[in-house]
């Protein structure tokens, strides 16, 4: 996954910077076309960025929780602070460009970044709620990982393999799909090992903030 969040940051950067360098235009552009064009490509690449870094900020989570499950607070370092921070405000900027542009799935997608960049931010610094805290936080965060990664997977990479899907309506669910599967999920299996621990103490409203 820190591979794949490598290569996209560095997409995106091409996609939004050079987007006539990075990509293959058939033929010459009318200057409404070109606009179209460059505005496309950069909104496109603003929300692959965003999702990389949601996908780092998961991952990471969910990692060193049970890494440092014995020593939380050395989970809070500068680079996990700034992270979630990044990820916390690009949610909101994307929910700006869907407003702008009239998109329905930036709009859709927006509050999952902020809710887990919330979610992260509560854990570090309050830290632990509750005796299991780190099982419940590895689990919702790499599902929470598992969430943004098929949802870049299935937007970027599901038009290429599905194109004639891609030109209908009906793709507006391969977005929003990861997260509408995932979400649930995340309460269910968080539910079930509280049950199985007979741990009911604080760790749902923890599970709450990273959806």
């Amino acid at each position: 996954m820190s591979v794949v969040v490598v290569t996209a940051l560095a997409m995106s950067g091409l996609a939004f910077t050079i987007p006539l360098a990075v990509r293959q235009i058939a033929r010459p552009l009318s200057p409404a076309e070109l606009s179209d064009f460059l505005r496309g490509q950069r909104l496109s690449a603003t929300f692959l960025a965003y999702l990389a870094g949601l996908t780092l900020a998961a991952g990471w989570q969910g990692i060193w929780a049970v890494e440092l499950k014995r020593e939380p607070k050395a989970m809070r370092t500068p680079f996990s602070l700034a992270l979630n921070v990044l990820v916390f405000l690009g949610g909101l900027t994307v929910l700006v460009l869907g407003i702008k542009y009239r998109s329905g799935p930036l709009i859709g997608l927006s509050p999952i970044g902020p809710f887990i960049a919330a979610g992260n931010l509560r854990y570090l610094l309050r830290g632990p709620q509750s005796r299991m805290h780190w099982w419940y936080e590895h689990l919702s965060s790499m599902i929470a990982t598992g969430i943004a990664g098929y949802t870049a997977f299935l937007v970027f990479g599901g038009a290429r393999l599905l194109p004639s899907v891609a030109r209908s309506q009906l793709y507006t669910i391969f977005w929003v799909l990861p997260a509408l599967v995932g979400v649930p999920v995340i309460f269910l299996t968080v539910a079930y090992y509280q049950r199985k621990f007979h741990d009911t103490g604080r760790a749902s409203s923890i599970t709450a903030q990273h959806v």
